[in-house]
């Protein structure tokens, strides 16, 4: 009887820190509260009704905001120094989270924008393709007569009529398209200069991280054009095989919501860390719902959804600046002393955590563009506030530039998780390796040479494998325990025990 209760006993619990996971670290929550009027009523009511995580709504929504605010606005933040209003924005959940319902609830005005831009162009469209056919028919007639005329200064002058038709032949208007969620980069120049410079990638799915390493050229990089559309500098693209296109300013705003899976390896693809491309993107890690909803969804109501749609169609409406030739250009945004001052203190934080043994130690790609994508942000937000006004007749005052920051602080520690996961902090990723390995094998403890000769193609010295172990130590994995030396010699190598829980859910 006393075998049987000692069998059946439970092991006494040890004491272990709280598990910090690799992938999934405990992360703060954004409040939508810092959404501004209709834009976080609506991301609210959004999250409310496919039970889905509010940094989903809050990410695409502003993405939706940033490429309308994008067309129209831009940020001085000081003398000499301007953002555009576009945003990149990933948000990272496993399958099955509603990511499509979410995307297409924010993105619907675009949608039914475009459409009806379409529906009011196109008797325009219309009359101009028929008017540039007769010309064509013209010129084509005039140019015959002028092949088959022997007398030479005959020829000459139905050449010249020709040539003046052709020179006079009107430019058909594009259908306005506002967003994308497929083209290769050399489709998406084409694209922006068709559109005024200015679009969204918008896809619950990471298909873009394809083309971007070259899907369709050969497994090559091709990321120049989508780079310089992050920031507003200029292109030219002169291609034998296709038009010379020439961009003046090309904004792009891009809205993603991938799986987790998409993400991991993404730093080690060619040119995506070393070019600046990853640390363009603000990410968001939430964590998934699934096995928790209620399945009691609230229904979106119908004012917040009006009010939503009303407001980005407005944003799209504004009134475009004009320079002294008579070209679009964004109005300009200014900071108030206040929103400057709160600003450049977030700024000055980050630069000293880049430092050596800082926080953004091995993140200075993103951090250095965080401060950046803060007055975006700002700019952005300004844009919703005064949707329906006109946002360059005021300034951005500090408490929409706190919001901003309070985003940007939460996307901060998103992102940095994100980044781990990609593989950018080698540290995290020689731990992951490491306890890849453990987990094969489910390994109970085992002595740190045995870990060493078992890894020795990935980490030449033992003292990299003990700097994994020590990561995976802090985030309560395992325990390192040193054996106490007795006499001369080497002394023995230190035995690393796996967390109780972990070790008993492996038997």
């Amino acid at each position: 009887m006393n075998t049987i209760l000692l069998n059946s006993a439970s092991p006494p619990q040890e004491e272990w820190p709280k598990l910090v996971p690799l992938d999934a670290p405990n992360l703060p929550r954004l409040d939508l509260a810092y959404l501004p009027g209709w834009a976080g009523d609506y991301a609210r009511a959004i999250a409310a009704d496919t039970e889905t995580p509010p940094e989903l709504a809050a990410g695409m929504i502003l993405v939706a905001s940033a490429t309308a605010a994008a067309r129209h606005l831009r940020v001085m933040v000081k003398p000499g120094y301007f953002e555009p209003c576009n945003l990149w924005v990933v948000v990272a959940l496993p399958p099955g989270n509603r990511k499509s319902a979410v995307q297409s609830a924010a993105t619907s005005p675009l949608i039914g924008w475009e459409r009806d831009q379409s529906e009011i162009m196109e008797p325009e469209i219309k009359h101009i393709t028929s008017e540039r056919k007769t010309l064509e028919a013209r010129a084509k007639e005039k140019r015959n007569k002028a092949a088959k005329e022997k007398d030479t200064n005959k020829a000459k002058a139905l050449a010249l009529e020709a040539a003046d038709l052709e020179a006079e032949l009107p430019e058909i208007p594009m259908q306005p398209q506002i967003w994308t969620s497929d083209a290769t980069p050399e489709r998406l120049g084409s694209m922006l200069a068709e559109q005024n410079e200015c679009m969204a990638w918008l896809s619950s799915e990471g298909g873009v991280f394809d083309l971007l390493q070259g899907r369709y050229s050969n497994g090559i990089p091709n990321l120049d054009l989508v780079l310089k559309a992050h920031s507003g500098d200029a292109e030219r693209v002169d291609r034998g095989s296709r038009p010379p296109v020439f961009l003046h300013s090309p904004r792009l705003s891009i809205g993603l919501s991938p799986q987790p899976d998409v993400l991991r390896g993404l730093a080690a693809k060619p040119g995506f860390r070393g070019r600046g491309l990853l640390g363009r993107f603000l990410y968001l890690l939430p964590p998934s719902p699934l096995g928790y909803r209620t399945l009691e969804s609230v229904p979106v109501p119908e004012s917040a959804l009006n009010a939503y749609t009303a407001g980005i169609r407005a944003m799209l409406d504004w009134v475009p600046a004009t320079d002294e030739d008579g070209n679009e250009q964004p109005h300009l945004l200014r900071l108030s002393e206040e929103a400057y001052s709160e600003w450049h203190d977030f700024a000055k934080t980050l630069e000293v955590q880049m430092r050596p043994g800082g926080d953004m130690e091995h993140f200075t790609d993103w951090a250095g563009k965080a401060p950046g994508a803060a007055a975006r942000l700002a700019g952005v937000l300004h844009g919703i506030k005064h949707a329906h006004g006109k946002p360059w007749e005021a300034v951005i005052t500090a408490e929409t530039m706190i919001n901003a920051l309070e985003i940007i602080a939460v996307i901060t520690r998103h992102s940095l998780a994100t980044l781990d996961m990609m593989g950018a902090d080698p540290t995290i990723a020689a731990a992951r390796h490491v306890w890849d390995w453990i987990e094969r094998g489910r390994l109970p403890s085992f002595i740190v040479r045995d870990a060493f000769n078992a890894l020795r193609s990935t980490f030449p010295r033992v003292q990299h494998i003990r700097d994994a172990l020590e990561a995976l130590e802090e985030r309560g994995y395992v325990e390192v325990m040193e054996p106490q030396k007795d006499g001369p010699g080497r002394p023995p190598s230190p035995i690393v025990r796996v967390r109780q829980e972990i070790r008993e859910r492996w038997r």
